[in-house]
């Protein structure tokens, strides 16, 4: 015997795995300190991966599904913060509430109820929060935490494609001069 492992290499992919969970744990690590000295309750949990989206999905729909995950997006909530001069209301078309991602998601009446209620479900399992999502300090990081889920990925772009909700695929910003 030469006292050389007969199964190395290990495997095709087996060192880029683990540089990936290296790197996702370092990762993890600075988020979890740096958003706790901030006084998050909650914090989302990192991934190297891409976002499973469908083949076959229009870029529409995945920029729109993409938006999703973030605070600073193309719903009027963050719309009406950003210039209330332009964007006149932050509140949904339902009528219900501001128009969130959270909003839409999980209460929104233009949105199938059963959508809503898979939601609701899927970011619970997701986060680890049995069935109340409300006392979450950031209801985007539930978002976050669930968007390697092929299932919630393929529920969010049913949702983005509700007709009823308007959901602005763009926007024009003003050009600024930097003197």
């Amino acid at each position: 015997s030469s006292g050389i492992n007969a199964e190395w290499p290990l495997r095709p992919g087996y060192t880029k795995g683990m540089i990936q969970l290296f790197t996702e744990s370092l990762w993890q690590d600075s988020l979890n300190n740096r958003l706790m000295m901030e006084g998050w309750s909650t914090i989302p949990i990192v991934s190297c991966n891409t976002l499973p989206i469908p083949l076959g999905t229009s870029r529409e729909v995945e920029v729109l599904v993409m938006s999703l995950m973030y605070k600073n997006n193309l719903l009027n909530s963050f719309l009406f913060d950003v210039n209330r001069d332009v964007w006149s209301s932050p509140l949904c078309p339902c009528g219900i509430e501001e128009q969130t991602s959270v909003h839409l998601l999980t209460n929104c009446s233009l949105v199938e109820d059963s959508l809503n209620v898979e939601a609701k479900r899927i970011m619970c399992l997701c986060n680890n929060l049995g069935n109340v999502i409300e006392p979450m300090y950031d209801p985007n990081c539930a978002i976050l935490n669930c968007s390697r889920d092929l299932n919630f990925i393929n529920l969010c772009a049913e949702v983005v494609k509700t007709e009823d909700l308007n959901l602005r695929k763009r926007i024009n910003l003003p050009r600024v001069n930097i003197l």
